[in-house]
């Protein structure tokens, strides 16, 4: 599959994906306590469909479980939510800021920072077989990557983020290649 590619915008309450803010109503629920909500995208293969991500709310917990199958990050499919109202479901490091997640497009021009990439061949902070070897083995292939050097741009714009809550790293998504079912694999910083 060749690579798709979203990027961070200003805030648009128009456009579905965003960064930050409450999480979608719909899963509101489904968070577990000492969990916060960081993003919400519209799944790159089913256009109907959203994928959310929360990871704990403490730093520690995030990076002491940061690889499958420890992983504390987690991924929810489901369908498109407004955005909630549940402040104690954010996260510290974003603080108030809301930010968008564009369409996907093929990469066409060049971009300085990629945000969202679909597909493709992943571009690895630190290319080391510990991170992707176990999920792999057991049947999952790179999906998605979101990189935090990717909002930059669109934060200095905003000015709102306090920290980045992946320590200015990415994020990597797996996909099961039999069931389909999206999950985080790991997260890399340098």
């Amino acid at each position: 599959m060749a690579a798709r590619f979203a990027d961070c915008i200003a805030y648009n309450p128009e456009i579905k994906g965003r960064l930050g803010g409450c999480p979608p109503l719909i899963i509101e629920d489904e968070i577990p306590q000492g969990y916060g909500f960081y993003i919400t995208f519209v799944h790159p293969d089913k256009p109907e469909k959203m994928l959310s991500v929360i990871t704990p709310k403490d730093f520690d917990e995030r990076i002491d479980h940061s690889i499958y199958p420890d992983m504390a990050t987690r991924v929810i499919e489901h369908d498109f939510s407004e955005m909630g109202n549940r402040k104690d479901l954010r996260l510290e490091e974003i603080g108030e800021a809301i930010l968008s997640v564009s369409e996907y497009r093929s990469k066409g021009e060049e971009d300085d920072f990629t945000f969202i990439q679909v597909g493709g061949e992943p571009f690895f902070i630190q290319n080391k077989l510990f991170y992707w070897e176990k999920i792999e083995r057991d049947d999952y292939s790179f999906f998605v990557v979101i990189n935090e050097e990717g909002y930059l741009d669109c934060e200095e714009d905003e000015g709102n983020i306090k920290q980045y809550v992946f320590a200015y790293g990415a994020l990597y998504l797996y996909k099961h290649n039999q069931t389909g079912e999206i999950r985080a694999g790991f997260w890399q910083y340098s």
